[in-house]
C-alpha cells in the first residue's frame, strides 16, 4: 500500500469512527481530582495530524465502518493530542499486544450499556466498578446482589496546588462496606507527584492507610490531566512522569500488592514511555463501543454512566479479564 492510499484509510476509518460512534474519543475532564478520569504533549516523531475538516470529508465519503476499522488498528495507535489533532502512530511490535477478540463482547444492560466478554459460551470477564465519594452513601449489599465482584476505590489524591497528601472521606466507609457484602477491593490514588521522592511518599501513604485491610485487587496509580493549568505538575516531560510512575509501582510491589496503571489512550501513548512499563498491569479508560488500543491491559473501564442497585446516580463500569482474587496456584495452575 503507497504513502497516500495508507494516510487516505487511516483518515476515513478515525472520521467515521469518532463522529459516528462517539462525539469524542477522549475522556471529558471533571472538575478535580475525586473523579476525574483521565481523560497531554509533544506530538511523537513520525506521527501524523490532520484537520476536522479533512476527517469529515474523508468520512462522508466512506459507508464502512469496523471492516475499516479492524484492518486499520491492527497498525496504527489512533488517538486527540491536547489540542484535539487526531495523531497517527505506528504501533510497536516490542510491546505486549492486546489479544482480545471484540467480536466476543455482547451486550446485557442495553439501558446503560453492560457488557460482558463471553468466550465459546463463558463469560470470561468479571464485572466491575470504581468509586470516590462522588457516588456518596452506597448500599453495598445491594451492590453486592447486582453482581459486581469487585470495586476500585478511591484512596486519595495529592493536591493539585500545594501538593498535600488526602484520603478520600468516604473511603474507610466505603472499603469496609464493599468487603463485608463480599466485594473485593482494588484501591486507587490520584498522583500529582513532581519528583521521584514524592511518587514514593504517595504510595507509602497509599500503603499507610490500606494496612488492616484486606485488599486483593490492585494499588492503582491514576494519572490524569489536572483541572487546572496551574497545577503543579503541569511542563513535567515524558521521561519524569516515568520515572514517577515506576517510583510508586516498585514501591507498591515490594509491599506485596499489584500495582496498575489507570490511563486514557493519549495518556498511555503521550505522557508515558510504554517500553518502560511493560512488567506492569494496567487498566484501559475508553467509552467506546469497542475499544482499540492495541497494547496488552487486564481492564477497561467502559463508561462513566454506567447504572449499579445501591448507587445514586451514573457509576464507572469495568470489565477485568484477570480475577486479582485468585491464589497464586490458581492463575497460574501450580
Amino acid at each position: 500500500m503507497n504513502g497516500r492510499k495508507h494516510r487516505t484509510r487511516i483518515i476515513v476509518t478515525i472520521g467515521i469512527v469518532c463522529m459516528s460512534m462517539l462525539s469524542g474519543c477522549t475522556i471529558p475532564e471533571a472538575e478535580d481530582p475525586a473523579h476525574a478520569k483521565p481523560p497531554a504533549g509533544e506530538e511523537p516523531a513520525d506521527s501524523l495530524t490532520v484537520t476536522r475538516e479533512e476527517l469529515y470529508r474523508y468520512a462522508t465519503e466512506s459507508n464502512t465502518v469496523w471492516e475499516f476499522v479492524q484492518r486499520f488498528f491492527n497498525d496504527t495507535v489512533v488517538y486527540k493530542d491536547r489540542d484535539g489533532n487526531f495523531v497517527f502512530e505506528p504501533v510497536d511490535p516490542a510491546l505486549p499486544a492486546s489479544d482480545y477478540d471484540w467480536d466476543n463482547l455482547t451486550e446485557v444492560g442495553a439501558a446503560h450499556r453492560e457488557v460482558e466478554y463471553v468466550k465459546n459460551g463463558e463469560t470470561i470477564s468479571i464485572k466491575g466498578i470504581d468509586i470516590s465519594r462522588y457516588q456518596k452513601t452506597v448500599d453495598w449489599e445491594k451492590v453486592a446482589a447486582d453482581g459486581v465482584e469487585y470495586a476500585i476505590i478511591r484512596l486519595g489524591y495529592r493536591g493539585y496546588d500545594k501538593g498535600g497528601l488526602i484520603v478520600d472521606e468516604l473511603f474507610e466507609e466505603n472499603v469496609q462496606g464493599a468487603l463485608d457484602r463480599g466485594v473485593a477491593v482494588g484501591v486507587y490514588f490520584v498522583t500529582q507527584a513532581v519528583t521521584v521522592e514524592e511518587a514514593i511518599e504517595e504510595a507509602e501513604f497509599v500503603l499507610e492507610n490500606i494496612r488492616g485491610y484486606d485488599i486483593t485487587w490492585p494499588v492503582v496509580l491514576d494519572l490524569e490531566d489536572p483541572a487546572s493549568s496551574l497545577a503543579r505538575t503541569v511542563g513535567l516531560t515524558r521521561e519524569e512522569r516515568t520515572d514517577f510512575t515506576v517510583a510508586f509501582c516498585e514501591t507498591v510491589r515490594e509491599a506485596g500488592y499489584t500495582p496498575m496503571l489507570y490511563c486514557n489512550i493519549r495518556w498511555y501513548m503521550q505522557e508515558l514511555d510504554l517500553t518502560r512499563l511493560t512488567e506492569y498491569d494496567k487498566w484501559f479508560a475508553q467509552y467506546f463501543n469497542r475499544p482499540f488500543f492495541p497494547y496488552a491491559y487486564q481492564m477497561w473501564q467502559y463508561t462513566n454512566n454506567g447504572r449499579v442497585d445501591g448507587i445514586t446516580g451514573p457509576v464507572d463500569l469495568n470489565i477485568s479479564f484477570v480475577d486479582y482474587g485468585q491464589t497464586p496456584e490458581e492463575l497460574f495452575g501450580q
